[in-house]
């Protein structure tokens, strides 16, 4: 008997199952993740996968290509048995695996058999989607000296301590640099107030007030 050619489509663009209707929200992550791969021409990197001649069924290598990518996505590293179970449990992932549960040997197997030397290729284009989609500049680099925890809120700052420390570390050289100033300038009557913390603008004052002595200084000299 001939063997047919597998075809592989995407079943959910004819159903969704009522009971991941109920539970996903429509702007829940997964659905965004499934409509931006779905942009992307997966088949390309899936030409090594064997001939299926006897057996049970192969898995749906785009949905388990999907599967793989999401779950590294949320996780940032997600072992072989967390996404064996993840199908088993979570619907974001019974959603893109459509119910089926393959093992952990099966995602082994088809990361470094199938998709090995590809990753990159397919980070590229994955980016290049995510660009063309939410229209990314390009032509422009911003960058910001800022250090900031890889997994970090907007409310963490790693050298905050350290910088805080060096600010009122400055504020207390400059107080004894204004204290040497007025020593030196005290011939002249004007003494420099201090402060425990200085502004640009006041130390931009100070120094218009010192070329005005020096200028009055060298002029008595003329």
């Amino acid at each position: 008997m001939k063997n047919l050619p597998n075809t592989y489509c995407n079943s959910k663009q004819e159903y969704f199952p009522l009971f991941l209707s109920d539970c996903l929200d429509l702007m829940d992550p997964v659905l965004t993740f499934d409509r931006l791969i779905g942009g992307i021409d997966l088949n390309k990197y899936l030409t090594d996968i064997p001939e299926y001649t006897t057996g049970r069924r192969r898995y749906n290598p785009v949905n388990m290509l999907k599967t793989v990518l999401f779950g590294f996505m949320t996780s940032g590293y997600c072992s072989l048995r967390k996404l064996e179970d993840n199908c088993k449990v979570n619907i974001r992932f019974i959603y893109l695996m459509d119910y089926r549960t393959p093992s952990y040997r099966t995602f082994g197997y088809f990361i470094n058999k199938i998709l090995k030397d590809k990753i990159e290729n397919i980070f590229n284009d994955i980016n290049h989607a995510i660009f063309n989609e939410e229209h990314v500049d390009l032509q422009h680099l911003y960058i910001d000296g800022s250090k900031f925890e890889a997994n970090a809120n907007k409310y963490t700052w790693v050298w905050k301590k350290a910088t805080e420390k060096f600010r009122y570390k400055l504020y207390e050289k400059i107080t004894a640099e204004i204290e040497e100033i007025n020593a030196e300038i005290a011939w002249s009557g004007v003494q420099i107030t201090t402060n425990t913390e200085y502004v640009p603008d006041y130390l931009n004052e100070i120094v218009e007030q010192l070329v005005l002595l020096w200028e009055l200084d060298t002029s008595t000299f003329v």
